[in-house]
Parts: C-alpha cells; structure tokens; sequence
C-alpha cells in the first residue's frame, strides 16, 4: 500500500510539474518574464520541500540554454564571465549550506521570497563598482541556490544600455551556466535527481509546446489581468509554504 501510495503521489506531480511547466513557457513567450517565479509556485505545492530548489534548477536550464544558443551572437561576455566566476564560488558554497538546513527553514525562506518577489516594487540600482559583475554573480547564485530566485541580475542588467537580444543573451548564458553549477553542487552534495527523471522529460517537453503557444498568444492576452491573477496565485502558494515551515515537527524543534 506504501508502495503505490507513492508512485500515485509521483504520478500527481508529474501532471501538476509539467503542467507549470508549460505554463511558465507560455509566460516566458508571452512576457518575457514570469516562468521561473510559476515554476517555484508551483513545484512548491507537490514535490517534498528539499526537492524544491534543486528540481527548479533542472526545469529551467532547458529554457535558459535554448536562448543561449539562439541568441550566442548577442552575448556579452564581459558580463556573463566575471558573472560565472561569481557564480560558482557562491554555489560551491550555498549548496553545501543548502543540503544542511531544516526544510522547515527552506519552506519559510522560499515563501517569503516568493511574497517579496512579487509585490516589492522593481527599484533600479545603478551599480557603482568598475567591475560589478562578479559579485552580482555571487550574490544572484548564491541566493538562487538557497531559496531558488536570485533576482539581482534581472534588476541590475536592464540598466547596463545593453540591447533587448543582448540582455537576453546574456542573462541567457549567465543563467544557463549558473543552473549547471547548482545542478552539480546539489549532485555533489548527496541530492539524487534519478526520482525526478520522467517529471524533468516531459517537462522540458512541455516547456517547447508551451514556448510555440505563447508566441500564438502574445498579442491576445492583457498583461493586466494577467499580473493580477498571477500575483493572486503565486501569494496563495506563498502563504501555504510559510504554513508547511511553522506546521512542521522540524520548526517546533529548532
């Protein structure tokens, strides 16, 4: 009965994974923006909370390399280098505090990150440093590998004069190489991803169906309404991960 009880709970977040990741295609096609935010939404309600951030990491590296590649020319690499030499300090050792902390640490983090993220007005920075990147580097990963959303690089970026293919080349690279070192810190830390392997197939997948139908919605869809309800349901997926922290026999214990 354990048994099946467990593969009907695998089979569940199968639909409800690749379904969010389709979804967040069809976000990204449509807004540019927004599908890594639904996928963390939306693992958080089914996978166990320990699973959350290293899966995220997975089902995103096929949106962010396919970008890479279509947009390689674009790329500026005095930005996404010292960006990945940041970012693999900062995951070297995010990822080994990451497989030590209490889910129920992880679960409030991710859920206040995810309130934070989507109601915080955008502020805009204007680093001062001559050679900033290297630290936005280390501070995105280091966060991204924690709690799943790094967030500073998408802020700094867009203040840079770089042009619209540029930003999205290079936040494509920067990202892509990002995501295979959280990958491998997870890995080299103990985190078994074979479980996982059917929910990351079928929804990279997904992500390409997603990615074609968004392109055919771009123009129909209000992104006022869209926000709204976005905001709406990334706050309800918020809240009850903050609810699984302080319900947990992990939190009453620390």
């Amino acid at each position: 009965m354990e048994l099946l009880a467990g593969l009907v709970a695998i089979d569940h977040a199968v639909y409800v994974i690749v379904l969010g990741s389709f979804l967040a295609a069809v976000c990204n096609a449509v807004f540019a923006n927004g599908g890594a935010m639904i996928i963390l939404a939306i693992t958080s309600t089914v996978l166990p909370v320990a699973a959350i951030v290293p899966i995220h990491s997975t089902l995103l590296i096929g949106s962010t390399a396919s970008r890479a590649i279509m947009f390689r020319q674009h790329i500026d690499w005095r930005i996404a280098g010292p960006f990945l030499v940041g970012s693999a300090l900062a995951v070297a050792i995010a990822a080994r505090i990451y497989v030590e902390l209490p889910e129920s640490i992880i679960a409030a983090a991710i859920g206040v990150v995810m309130l934070v993220a989507i109601w915080l007005p955008e502020i805009p920075w204007r680093p001062r440093l001559r050679h900033p990147w290297a630290i936005v580097g280390f501070v995105h990963s280091f966060f991204s590998t924690l709690f799943a959303y790094g967030a500073l690089l998408h802020a700094v970026i867009l203040h840079t004069g770089l042009g619209r293919r540029a930003i999205v080349g290079t936040m494509a690279a920067s990202l892509t190489g990002m995501g295979l070192f959280k990958i491998a810190g997870y890995a080299w830390h103990g985190f078994d991803y074979s479980p996982y392997l059917e929910i990351i197939v079928f929804s990279v997948i997904a992500a390409f169906i997603g990615t074609w139908i968004g392109k055919l919605l771009i123009e129909r869809i209000s992104e006022n309404l869209f926000r709204a309800v976005f905001r709406l349901l990334v706050t309800v997926m918020a809240v009850r991960m903050l609810y699984v922290a302080f319900a947990s026999s992990a939190w009453a214990g620390l």
